[in-house]
């Protein structure tokens, strides 16, 4: 994971300039819940990992029609700032993808990429941890730091009625170094406010 300081500029840059560009066929509004890292966060002593969790968050996409079955769908999305399993840490994650999207009747197919960026903040100092054995003091950030992945996105969609729909998304995290692969779920219910 690298640094980078000012990723919500990077959204906001990106998604909202295609908007310029005049193309714009269909934007929507997703709400759901993302699953982050599921199987790879160790969560007690005896090594137990972690499953989904509620973690909502909120969307924004565009679909712009290259045939009457392929769609380019640009989406900036974020998570809700929470407290973690340590109360002195918040995080949130923010994303930006390119997505295509391929249609046949009420379903879809969604492929794409992306970056997936997370957003850790606490305030300074360090805590005590388990380090095996014994414990570690272990530095906590002083303010917000973020960190930033290229992610991949498959998913499958299925359309409930004009203005409805509903995403499966799979977002594959290191896709060739098996050790540090990951994988986070997202669901959602999508809004669709027609041509624009």
């Amino acid at each position: 994971m690298q640094n980078t300081k000012y990723p919500i500029v990077l959204l906001i840059l990106c998604f909202f300039s295609s908007m310029a560009l005049g193309y714009t066929y269909d934007a929507s509004l997703s709400v759901g819940n993302l699953c982050e890292y599921i199987g790879k966060i160790q969560t007690d002593e005896n090594g137990a990992t972690n499953s989904c969790e509620f973690n909502p968050y909120l969307s924004a996409s565009m679909e712009v029609p290259l045939t009457n079955q392929f769609f380019v769908s640009p989406e900036a999305g974020f998570s809700f700032p929470k407290k973690g399993r340590d109360e002195n840490i918040s995080k949130m994650s923010l994303f930006l993808l390119a997505n295509t999207k391929y249609k046949w009747n009420f379903f879809y197919l969604i492929g794409g990429a992306g970056f997936y960026f997370t957003r850790i903040s606490a305030g300074g100092g360090t805590e005590e941890l388990n380090n095996g054995n014994s414990t570690s003091a272990f530095p906590l950030p002083e303010g917000a730091v973020y960190s930033r992945n290229f992610i991949l996105n498959a998913g499958l969609g299925f359309d409930f009625a004009k203005n409805v729909s509903a995403d499966l998304h799979t977002y594959i995290f290191n896709l060739l170094k098996s050790e540090d692969r990951a994988f986070s779920i997202l669901v959602n219910g999508t809004y669709h406010f027609g041509e624009l």
